[in-house]
């Protein structure tokens, strides 16, 4: 296991979330339910609201960014121009 996985284990708590569910799933699912997009601060918040993370605003907001810029180069979201993200429609979501 990575460090960065184990970081992920500890924001993404199984505590918070089913245990099956990457962070990357989780973040997917967040957008769905934001139809004109979100940035990685908003999912952060929304995230945090819905007792899915734990952590610092800041250290989320950051690692949510990452899983955004990750996921984006694996064409599951896009970045529109204004830097909210939103899922690709039919795009690859793994579970």
């Amino acid at each position: 296991m990575s460090a960065r996985d184990a970081a992920d284990r500890k924001m993404f708590s199984p505590v918070y979330r089913d245990s099956g569910r990457s962070p990357e799933t989780e973040l997917c699912d967040a957008l769905v339910g934001c139809g004109a997009g979100a940035t990685a601060a908003g999912l952060a918040d929304q995230l945090a609201r819905r007792g899915r993370v734990i952590g610092t605003r800041a250290a989320v907001t950051r690692r949510v960014a990452e899983l955004l810029e990750h996921l984006e180069t694996e064409s599951r979201v896009e970045r529109i121009a204004d830097g909210r993200y939103r899922v690709v429609p039919g795009g690859r979501m793994r579970r």
